[in-house]
């Protein structure tokens, strides 16, 4: 105990804060970090209406420390968005879903963490699709084009047409070599918001997050099971800081900016085992929800089994 108050002295005489101090009065309004980029890109206009077509439906294979990854499809069109999990086990998890794993058109990756890329080589290389990484993601996992058909690199802020989606890729601070957000636009003008990692908001990302028929944020962690659980001082701080993860009362601060009326879905994504549990990540944006008057129904992802999948309909 006394080592750690020593630190904390160290900490505060640095002009830093401790992460065991008391919790600051939370801010009438929620705060908005700087964005990570110098100078980003200006808003995309609001997007047009919904046309009439094939469901929009959302198969989340699993999300946590131990793997992560998401099937998108509408119609016959279907794209994974990270593969955390080794080849067998995402295709065992697909046919859960009733997916077969040559139907995906394409892999794209949020960043290089291996509970978000561990399948992504012999996955691609099996059923020879393609793999969208920016060029941090692709050096910080080793893909090798020599090894499957081929390595698509993305930007931040420039859009990419795959498989009938529109991808676009948004900066997001986390503790790896150029990690991204995505919004996902199917043929039919429905839209789906990504951050599956995510220290902290920013406008950037905030920004790009709106307007969007289903939301899958993380809620990794709830701040006083985190303070008081097993991790050592320095994983608490690098978890809690500004590129580590999302906590649930952060991620509830910064939900009522996102609500919109064609909101229909927020997914709880990458929940720890060890600092969170499913109920307190319900409890608080289910209260941020009701506050707001929203509409939007709530879906917790699990670690070692698929989510039921979530439908937008026709319009």
């Amino acid at each position: 105990m006394e080592r750690i108050i020593r630190r904390r002295r160290q900490l505060e005489a640095a002009g830093q804060q401790s992460f065991f101090a008391p919790a600051p009065p939370e801010p009438p309004v929620p705060q908005t970090f700087p964005d990570p980029e110098p100078a980003p890109l200006p808003f995309r206009p609001t997007p047009g209406p919904r046309r009439a077509g094939p469901p929009l439906r959302i198969g989340i294979l699993g999300s946590g420390s131990g793997g992560n990854a998401v099937v998108v499809e509408s119609g016959d069109r279907r794209i994974l968005i990270d593969a955390g999990f080794s080849c067998r086990e995402l295709a065992r998890r697909m046919a859960l879903l009733d997916v077969d794993p040559k139907s995906i058109a394409a892999v794209v990756l949020t960043h290089e963490h291996q509970d978000h890329c561990r399948g992504v080589d012999g996955f691609a290389k099996k059923y020879k699709v393609p793999v969208l990484a920016t060029a941090g993601t692709r050096e910080g996992a080793g893909l090798r084009e020599d090894r499957f058909r081929s390595t698509v690199l993305i930007r931040s802020g420039e859009p990419r047409e795959v498989a009938g989606f529109v991808i676009e890729p948004f900066t997001i601070p986390h503790d790896a070599a150029e990690p991204v957000g995505f919004v996902v636009e199917d043929p039919c003008g429905r839209r789906l918001g990504l951050v599956a990692d995510v220290g902290c908001r920013t406008s950037l990302a905030w920004g790009r997050l709106r307007d969007l028929d289903v939301l899958v944020l993380e809620t990794n962690h709830d701040l006083d099971m985190l303070r008081n659980g097993p991790y050592p001082w320095s994983l608490k701080q690098r978890v809690a800081g500004r590129h580590g993860h999302l906590s649930n009362r952060e991620a509830a601060e910064g939900l009522p900016e996102l609500m919109g009326e064609r909101l229909s879905w927020v997914v709880l994504y990458h929940l720890s085992r060890t600092n969170n549990l499913p109920a307190l990540a319900a409890a608080a944006i289910g209260e941020a929800l009701d506050r707001e008057g929203c509409p939007a129904r709530l879906a917790v992802t699990e670690q070692h089994h698929p989510t039921p999948w979530l439908e937008i309909q026709e319009v």
